[in-house]
């Protein structure tokens, strides 16, 4: 079984069969707030896949996104491991409760995307993102002060 690993695409498409077969309706993969919704018996779950070519430890990433989904969805929001083993899918499924505890908040990173070719050329204004000024970049200092001072 071939993965790209820099692609949870074919993780999803098993996991859609998994659930499929666990009973879940309704099933979709989505882009936000998770990889993955589905309904059973009347309510509606969420699946954050986390895919991985790691046999012995993993070192990933949840965005805050994907997080206040969770929080938002305690009992019915998973975070999944997935990997392949012996040309077999793997899949661990732990609630937001039990994720958290593998969970650290490391000081946050600022994202830039800068034109190599054309320094002037100024990136779109169009992003889902929260565009960096000196006032954002202040709060953020303040705040991962705050949290690390707790």
């Amino acid at each position: 079984m071939e993965t790209n690993s820099k692609s949870d695409v074919k993780a999803k498409e098993a996991y859609v069969k998994v659930l499929a077969e666990e009973g879940f309706k309704d099933i979709e993969i989505i882009s936000t707030p998770t990889d993955i919704s589905a309904s059973k018996n009347g309510t509606k779950y969420f699946f954050e896949l986390k895919f991985t070519n790691q046999t012995d430890k993993y070192f990933g990433a949840a965005t805050l996104t994907e997080w206040e989904c969770a929080i938002n969805n305690l009992e019915n929001f998973f975070f999944v491991i997935c990997r392949i083993e012996e040309n077999k899918w793997l899949f661990d499924k732990f609630s937001p409760k039990e994720f958290i505890g593998y969970s650290t908040i490391p000081p946050f990173k600022i994202f830039f995307d800068v034109d190599l070719k054309n320094f002037d050329k100024k990136k779109s204004k169009e992003t889902k993102s929260v565009k960096a000024n000196f006032d954002n970049l202040n709060e953020l200092v303040k705040v991962y002060d705050k949290l690390k001072n707790k």
